[in-house]
């Protein structure tokens, strides 16, 4: 009881954040065709060819569309399913795709992945991931990519994890918003200048909600400091037990109140970090991204969402696994 995650950025992380990819500036939307008649749990990687930088987003058992948000550049995008005995194999959007669009014959023979532009005239790119069907050297220069964005998988910092400038989010008011990175925190604190005075507090209903009164004062002065998150959102932490926590986000535009979505591990937040406990929860009031950290068994599980402002929810952008041994010693540096 009483767990407090504080976010403690050091000035060069935060001036790190600040020179990242930058605004993001565009989509790439993709349907996927998979060999056997139900798509598998599968991550999407979208990797910058000017860059190096790997996106990835997650796809849920059954589902064969994606988005992935990117600045302008050239991408290459390929996947990999996730679940426990499935193919072990990437598909990938190749010039076979291109090809089999236009060839019965079975005569499209190259599978060399095939880059996807997208520019400030051009935003908005498609593609169908539909070749599972890679030569050796495609699947090894697939594989040099997914290395060199993880550098080794578990063992270090992931490079192609989402960051909190590639996300930003318009704030509530007309006047600016801070840019410092937001703790989630039960103890009260004065009204910030958001718009308070124009805006007033959402109409939260408590009625369907479970929360014990403990909770609801918890949510009540979180909403008093103004939204804390993607520029919309007041994010506050509760209780669920002893050294359980759960994460409540309030949409002033709506009112409405919801949690992480119950996606791979609990929505709850249980335990505490071998190391860096400020880490478990961070956020941002001017950026979307959102990030929660948590043990699972011997690893450390980092998961990222992002809030969609128009259906008012999160969706979860990517996942990463360190051992407890790497994520302590990265504190250590």
């Amino acid at each position: 009881m009483g767990y407090q995650f504080f976010v403690r950025l050091s000035l060069a992380a935060v001036v790190s954040l600040g020179q990242s990819a930058g605004v993001l500036a565009g989509t790439i939307t993709g349907t996927v065709t998979f060999p056997t008649q139900l798509v598998p749990s599968m991550t999407v990687y979208v990797s910058d060819l000017d860059s190096s930088r790997v996106r990835s987003v997650q796809l849920a058992r059954g589902q064969a569309n994606f988005s992935v948000a990117v600045p302008s550049g050239h991408y290459l995008v390929f996947l990999a399913p996730n679940e426990p005995g499935a193919p072990n194999i990437y598909g990938a959007y190749t010039q076979y795709s291109l090809c089999a669009l236009h060839d019965a014959d079975d005569k499209c023979a190259d599978h060399a992945l095939v880059s996807v532009a997208v520019t400030p005239r051009a935003p908005h790119a498609s593609v169908t991931i539909d070749d599972w069907y890679l030569t050796d050297e495609v699947a090894q220069q697939i594989d040099r990519i997914r290395g060199a964005a993880t550098i080794g998988g578990f063992d270090s910092e992931p490079l192609s994890a989402p960051r909190f400038s590639e996300y930003p989010s318009e704030p509530l008011a007309a006047k600016a918003s801070p840019t410092t990175p937001a703790a989630l925190s039960t103890a009260p604190s004065l009204p910030t200048a958001t718009g308070l005075a124009t805006t007033g507090l959402p109409k939260v209903d408590f009625g369907g909600s479970d929360l014990s009164d403990e909770n609801r004062d918890i949510v009540e002065r979180a909403l008093s400091s103004g939204p804390n998150f993607a520029g919309h959102v007041t994010a506050a932490l509760t209780h669920c037990g002893p050294a359980c926590s759960r994460l409540l986000l309030i949409d002033w535009n709506t009112g409405a109140m919801l949690g992480l979505p119950p996606q791979h591990l609990h929505a709850e937040i249980e335990g505490a970090l071998p190391c860096r406990p400020e880490e478990a929860v961070i956020f941002r009031r001017d950026s979307r991204l959102l990030s929660v950290s948590r043990v699972q068994g011997t690893m450390v599980v980092t998961q990222y969402y992002v809030w969609n402002q128009k259906s008012a929810a999160l969706t979860q952008s990517g996942e990463y696994r360190r051992s407890s041994q790497t994520f302590c010693a990265i504190a250590a540096r």
